[in-house]
């Protein structure tokens, strides 16, 4: 019963039927494998369209490259969910965060932070069905789901944001198909789906990605699903958006009010100071910085913090994501486990998964203590004794410890044993030994799985440490068999228990290969001096530094490769020394992790141990007082030397070397192309940016990536009384973007908006973070003057002047109503042109005047002005009459506005005199901030004010168009004189003859009415007749050309089934008749 019950394993068949199935399916898998040619293409034409359909393939993946600015740990990345109302977009996000952190939200408030991978963060945030809510949204996502109701169709909120999107910087767009159980077969659905596919590739761009979520399971969409759209979301590639990338801003996760209660108690209406909590994105923010709001105003930062992530990327490289890194940050969701403080988040979500172990018993404990490899010098770390009675008691870190170069591991026994292998004592992030230890020390609290493999290592290392290991032992080797040992713990690629492993390796080979020495008792007792008077000076020791020095500055055997860090991780070298020793030693040498760096000491913690560090510096001075004369030689033999004691010739001359075996080794490679080296040029210049920045740490910036808490002060209390959740809030940078300006726009109404847009209405602008209304001028240039438009065009782009806030030239902006009065509720765009302080527009004035008096080509003007001043104004304009004589006002002659006028000719009295002039149009000056947070106040258009009281259009007679009445006019006959008659010839001379031109009027008696009525009757019923028989023609025409049709479709279907049945008669004949030919 005990016994372990075992089966019999599977054998697979290596003969019969199945197998020579399986055989021949993988015989024809790889015959194209195993004889290319055969499958080659035999047409020229074939590989030539071929070969242009890769090209244009290859032609549609550039694009203009842009620099990407993303930090080395990017902010989470803002997923935004946009859909009308019942379309399924809280249960869309329920389900991804359950999808990535197992975790059930019941209620979705504000951004909802999860981490979705190693290196990748995901910021959920539901968009309101709100105008202003999807303008800030549009302004702030990197990646868009548009949640589209299948049952119902595509609908106007959906068609308004994609319009949004494309003019503030379109990001990354993917549509998601909801309600699909609500077809009832595969037909309909099916063709469902290929509408709503080419109809969403029509608004984005060919090719976008549309997932299909069939139904709902447990109040979330199905696993397989929503896995899908899962994978597609974390290798999303986002596209750098130019406003973006040069200005700072903030998605706010969480707002507190800081207000002091007895203030509020006081006045509940007063200012509030609040907190705001968010990813900082985009570039670097100042603590003092003025930003806009969106739906709140301007605003200066009184105080920015950077805050500890509260949704932190694994800090290790890891093959999988570990289920106690799926972290969740939804700090308005009410997440249970959320606890907030004064300056930090603390998140404690409770997995039952991940419950701590028990403790274990003695003998466990026992045995993991055993299985721990730790070397002597571990050991004596831990250990204190005294020397005499009553005095402190001394440890290894009391030792001094002399500076120690890289090369110089080998003179003494002591250094021997050390094995000159300090550069393992540091782990992947170059951290020194005391905090590794510091880390070894918390992690052992904690019994570590047993790895032989480390031990064995650790064995291996002791013994050769035991044995004296030198520097002159192949030290290439031994550094680079420890480089390999390091580089094979700290890959990413390892599993989770595998790092641990390594992890725990590495802190256990960390005492043995650091370069500090055995505890000596002669140093403690007599003192360093005895010590180094009895040093042997052996050949390659390590007796003195300048010697070590001398020796290295000569040597022609010095590895390059052994530079590479430096020369590509350092290149300025006495900076990087300056700003961090201990890094600098930690790409070469075993100084910082040996006998060099006391980073106790630099920390300024301890003074007691800065003073013991400065004791040891003097006595290493005067240890090494016998050397003096030797150190004066080498140092005017090498005058410049650096860290790795060569002069600065032959650190030239490596570094030249260096420069052209590694440009050789580049060269070798592929030439890139144009629009590689453009790629390559932007992010050099990015790169070099970043590391200027770097060294500005010490300035109060706040960079990208980072979590900040942003305090600002004199905040209306409308902001926390009305906050709402669903509503973004969002932090922009207005860096040199405050002052008010005229802005030169080019804009077009949009052609889904029923009506056109009139000079003068307010309308509401989104241009960069900011939302304001203002009063627009619409003008049309023609390259002469700026001519005012009364409406917009119908299909044409116009340009228009308002009143606002500084712009960059070329940001895009939208238009709509603040208040909605039709179907779709874009009303127009454009783009900003440019900012100036005057637009001149112009209108067209046409003045009309008749003449009073008129002499040769002088005429006296009336009605055409009403003062003398009106006509002193202008004097010199240009008149023109109806039949097109030209002329030219002169004086004012009367008080009634009368002027005298000159002309080409003379005029008539009936004629009309124009006078076409170019009145300056006024631009209003109009700023209203769209304060949708807060209590919203906006201007009304004409027509609002007039429907909102029930008044009716004021109707002006002269403003009406008249029917034009023509006169006719009588003409006297030509008179000609009898003397001119006399002399005409006679075909021209007037004649009177009387014609009788009077028509007879025809009088019929009763007989003749009768037969003409009788006639007329006769006639209406031919005509009755004849109608009717052309109608019933025509049915008969149609419904015999609709049978001879059916009837020739009939037999022509009966030709080709006779025709088929002949043809494949023949070929069976045909076939039938070559192969007996063949057999005969």
């Amino acid at each position: 019963m005990d016994a372990k019950q075992t089966h019999k394993a599977h054998r697979v068949h290596k003969s019969g039927a199945s197998a020579k199935k399986k055989l021949q399916a993988n015989n024809r898998k790889n015959a194209e494998k195993n004889n290319p040619k055969a499958f080659a293409m035999q047409s020229g034409q074939k590989a030539d369209r071929m070969a242009r359909r890769k090209a244009e393939l290859n032609e549609k993946k550039y694009h203009v490259p842009m620099a990407d600015r993303t930090p080395t740990i990017p902010p989470p990345i803002v997923v935004a969910i946009v859909g009308p109302s019942q379309c399924g977009k809280t249960t869309l996000i329920k389900s991804l965060v359950r999808r990535y952190t197992k975790h059930t939200l019941s209620e979705i408030r504000g951004p909802v932070t999860v981490v979705s991978g190693k290196h990748q963060r995901l910021t959920f945030m539901e968009c309101a069905n709100d105008v202003s809510a999807m303008t800030d949204m549009a302004k702030v996502a990197d990646l868009v789901i548009l949640a589209i109701d299948a049952s119902f169709g595509f609908e106007m909120e959906t068609f308004e944001f994609l319009n949004l999107l494309q003019t503030h910087g379109m990001p990354k767009v993917m549509g998601v198909l909801t309600h699909m159980d609500g077809f009832k077969d595969n037909k309909s659905l099916k063709v469902a789906k290929k509408n709503f596919k080419h109809r969403f590739w029509t608004e984005v761009y060919d090719g976008a990605k549309l997932f299909y979520l069939s139904g709902v399971e447990n109040g979330r969409y199905l696993d397989r699903e929503i896995l899908n759209l899962s994978r597609f979301i974390s290798v999303v590639k986002l596209r750098p958006l130019a406003w973006r990338s040069s200005h700072p801003y903030m998605l706010a996760d969480r707002v507190q009010d800081l207000t002091d209660p007895e203030v509020l108690e006081r006045n509940p209406k007063a200012n509030r100071t609040v907190a705001l909590y968010g990813y900082l994105r985009g570039t670097h923010m100042k603590g003092r910085d003025r930003v806009h709001i969106p739906g709140a105003g301007d605003y200066q930062i009184d105080q920015a913090e950077t805050l500890p992530d509260p949704c932190p990327i694994p800090d290790k490289e890891r093959k999988r994501l570990d289920e106690r890194h799926k972290l969740i940050y939804a700090p308005m969701s009410e997440v249970n486990g959320v606890m907030y403080d004064k300056d930090a988040v603390y998140i404690d979500v409770k997995k039952p998964q991940h419950e701590e172990k028990a403790e274990e018993g003695e003998g466990e404990k026992m045995l993991s203590e055993l299985q721990k490899v730790n070397a002597i010098t571990e050991r004596l770390a831990s250990q204190q004794f005294n020397l005499f009675s009553g005095a402190q008691p001394v440890t290894a870190e009391s030792i001094r410890r002399p500076a120690v170069f890289g090369d110089e591991a080998g003179g003494s026994e002591s250094e021997s044993e050390s094995g000159g292998e300090g550069n393992a004592s540091e782990d992947d992030d170059g951290e020194s030994a005391e905090e590794s230890e510091d880390e070894s020390s918390d992690e052992d609290e904690e019994p570590a799985p047993v790895d032989y493999r480390a031990q064995r290592i650790a064995a291996r290392a002791a013994e050769d440490s035991a044995i004296g290991v030198g520097a002159e032992d192949d030290d290439d080797d031994d550094d680079d068999d420890i480089l390999r040992r390091v580089d094979a713990s700290s890959g990413s690629e390892d599993s989770d228990a595998d790092s641990d492993a390594n992890g725990s390796q590495i802190e256990r080979l960390a005492p043995i290969h650091t370069g500090a020495k055995r505890v000596n008792l002669m140093d403690l007792v007599y003192g360093s001096a005895s010590a180094s008077a009895s040093k042997p000076k052996a050949k390659g020791g390590a007796d003195d530094g300048a010697d070590n020095v001398k020796s290295l500055a000569f040597t022609n055997d010095l590895d390059i490769r052994e530079l590479y860090r430096h020369f590509i991780t350092n290149p300025d070298e006495s900076g990087d020394e300056e700003a961090n020793p201990g890094a600098a030693a930690a790409d070469y040498g075993e100084d910082a992790t040996g006998d060099f760096v006391d980073l106790e000491a630099e920390s300024g913690d301890d003074d007691d141990e800065a003073g013991s560090a400065a004791g040891s510096a003097a006595g290493d001075s005067d240890s090494d007082s016998e050397n003096e004369e030797e150190e004066e030689e080498s140092e005017a033999e090498l005058p410049e030397e650096n860290k790795f004691g060569l002069s600065s010739e032959k650190m030239k001359k490596l570094k030249s070397k260096f420069d052209k075996i590694y440009d050789a080794e580049a060269d070798d490679g592929e030439k890139k192309d144009f629009y590689q080296q453009q790629k390559e040029e932007l992010q050099s210049y990015v790169d070099n940016t970043r590391n200027e920045m770097a060294e500005l740490a010490d300035i109060n910036y706040r960079w990208s990536g980072e979590y900040v808490k942003v305090v600002i002060e004199d905040m209306p209390y409308e902001f926390m009384q009305g906050f709402n959740p669903a509503m973004p809030v969002v932090v922009g940078g207005i860096s040199n973007e405050e002052g008010l300006s005229l802005i030169n726009l080019r804009i077009k109404r949009h052609r889904w908006y029923p009506k056109i847009l009139k000079t003068g209405d307010p309308i509401v602008i989104s241009v960069g973070w900011r939302r304001f209304q203002t009063i627009p001028t619409y003008f049309m240039n023609d390259r002469i003057k700026n001519r005012m438009l009364k409406y917009t065009p119908e299909h044409m782009h116009c340009s228009a002047a308002i009143y606002g806030p500084y712009i960059q030239p070329g940001t895009g902006f939208c238009a709509y109503f603040l208040k909605r009065m039709h179907s779709f509720g874009i009303a127009g765009t454009g783009t900003v042109l440019e900012n100036s302080q005057s637009i001149d527009i112009v209108k067209k004035l046409k003045l009309t005047g008749y003449p009073d008096k008129i002499h040769k080509n002088t005429a006296y003007i009336k009605k055409m002005f009403n003062s003398p001043l009106e006509v002193a104004k202008f004097e010199g304009a240009s008149v023109k009459t109806v039949s097109g004589i030209r002329g030219q006002v002169k004086k004012a002659a009367g008080s009634a506005g009368m002027f005298r006028a000159t002309f080409e000719d003379k005029i008539k009295i009936s004629d009309i005199v124009f006078l076409r002039a170019l009145h300056t149009i006024p631009i209003k000056k109009f700023y209203n901030p769209i304060t949708s947070l807060l209590s919203v106040t906006y201007m009304r258009s004409i027509a609002e004010i007039r429907r909102s009281k029930n008044m009716a259009v004021p109707n002006k007679q002269d403003s009406h168009y008249k029917p034009i009445a023509r006169v006719a006019k009588h003409f006297n006959p030509l008179v000609v004189p009898k003397s001119l008659q006399a002399e005409l010839p006679f075909k021209s001379k007037p004649k009177i003859i009387k014609t009788d031109n009077t028509s007879r009027a025809v009088v019929m008696d009763e007989h003749d009415k009768k037969v003409s009525d009788l006639i007329g009757k006769i006639n209406l019923l031919y005509k009755d007749k004849s109608k009717k028989k052309r109608e019933k023609d025509t049915k008969q025409r149609s419904e015999y050309k609709l049978k001879r049709q059916a009837e020739e479709a009939e037999a022509d279907s009966r030709r080709k089934k006779k025709r088929k049945t002949f043809f494949r008669k023949e070929g069976q004949h045909q076939r039938g008749g070559k192969s007996g030919g063949s057999k005969d």
